[in-house]
């Protein structure tokens, strides 16, 4: 999507927080830089107790932010879902209050962008305790492929009138919200295209926050039923599969062979020697 100044389209930036007033502001600046000329920055507040609305104001001071404070917290869906509503933009873009976007990340999302994919993505620099490493993804994402395990992440590029026809983010789920919606989007609208260069930087390197492992095995079998009907045997298996890890259960070589699918083995297997097969 190559365009003038005078046409870009306007990109609505929601970033949603709850009580991290020590990281809200490396992701908001990192909002705030962005090379593309015509976003709308919506911070969404999710009744945070801290000195967010403080950080806030002097934000509000210097930079065009529209803030949305939340008096009591109704989850990140529904606070996503409340920004999404609010924004103006022919366009969404996500953003977690704890990871930080590259510089280019929305002009080469919008430049990749056509009606001919539901949404569009990208390569992540993933941060983790003991290391670095970047999630490459290959450069279409279908639904057959989405439907083994998510490889779009948890952020997109996508149309705001599409996220409304779908129903946008199911505050049902206690995990994989973000996953059950790109389900939704490639369903209505095809496959989502990712550009194969890292413009995201997510940080796995802390606890604070994190879900628990038992809210996770417990969001994800709820995304499972919901998906269920839809997944073939070999998807049912390695859904069931990644919810056994969500609840770090241990698993024998032979369960291993059983429930993951071939082509997989390799990816799996790079994250037990890495160390990050809990991530």
């Amino acid at each position: 999507m190559n365009t003038s100044a005078e046409q870009k389209p306007l990109v609505s930036a929601i970033l949603t927080t709850h009580n991290r007033e020590n990281l809200l502001p490396r992701a908001l600046d990192s909002v705030l830089e962005q090379t593309y000329d015509n976003l709308e920055v919506v911070v969404v507040d999710d009744g945070s107790t801290d000195n967010t609305p403080t950080i806030m104001q002097e934000y509000k001071q210097r930079y065009d932010i529209t803030y949305m404070r939340l008096e009591k917290s109704v989850g990140a869906c529904r606070a996503r879902n409340r920004g999404i509503q609010h924004a103006r933009g022919t366009f969404i873009a996500g953003l977690d209050d704890d990871d930080t976007w590259h510089k280019q990340r929305i002009n080469m999302l919008m430049n990749a962008y056509t009606d001919d994919y539901a949404c569009v993505c990208s390569d992540i620099d993933m941060v983790f305790p003991r290391g670095k490493a970047v999630w490459k993804k290959q450069k279409v994402v279908d639904l057959e492929t989405l439907l083994y395990t998510n490889q779009v992440g948890n952020q997109v590029l996508v149309k705001r009138d599409r996220l409304l026809k779908v129903g946008g983010f199911d505050p049902e789920l206690e995990a994989a919200q973000d996953y059950d919606l790109w389900i939704r989007l490639c369903d209505a609208y095809g496959p989502i295209r990712n550009v194969q260069q890292p413009l995201q930087t997510i940080f796995m390197d802390r606890e604070e926050g994190r879900i628990t492992s038992r809210s996770a095995g417990k969001g994800y079998l709820q995304f499972y039923n919901k998906h269920k009907k839809r997944l073939s045997r070999a998807q049912r298996k390695y859904q069931l599969f990644n919810i056994r890890r969500a609840q770090q259960k241990p698993l024998s070589l032979t369960e291993f062979i059983f429930w993951v699918p071939g082509f997989r083995y390799w990816d799996e297997f790079k994250k037990i020697i890495s160390g990050k097969w809990w991530h």
